[in-house]
């Protein structure tokens, strides 16, 4: 009896010895490890629907006045496409009172750059003098 627990003992020994020796093989807490690449936040556009206040031709830009009395700026780039539904248009063709519906970007709270002018029209809940 002896003989089978010594052997049992000295098996048991040699199986956990090996395991032993195999945790000093992982990598140590303070090695390299590859640079992560660095995520790059990328911009989306969000809807546009501004009703025009006010125009700057030299500027090419338009302001909308809040309900708080806030004005908002909006930009028109030479990289911004304009539309009036189906058909091409120019920033000329806004005037005061249209109705502008497109894309944007925000570039501050009072102030966003229009990506994309997808239609613009009189406003209809203003009544015609």
């Amino acid at each position: 009896m002896k003989k089978l627990f010594v052997l049992t003992l000295g098996m048991a020994i040699a199986i956990g010895g090996q395991f032993a020796f195999a945790q000093g093989t992982k990598p140590s807490l303070g090695a390299a490890k590859p640079a992560a690449t660095p995520k790059v936040k990328v911009e989306k556009p969000m809807p546009m629907h501004a009703v025009v206040d006010s125009i700057d031709a030299t500027a090419k830009s338009f302001t909308q006045k809040t309900k708080d009395g806030k004005m908002i700026k909006y930009l028109v780039t030479d990289k911004t496409e304009i539309k009036n539904g189906d058909k091409a248009a120019k920033f000329e063709d806004i005037k005061v009172g249209d109705n502008v519906h497109g894309m944007r970007l925000k570039k501050s709270d009072t102030e966003y750059e229009v990506t994309k002018i997808t239609k613009f029209e009189p406003d209809a809940m203003k009544p015609k003098t």
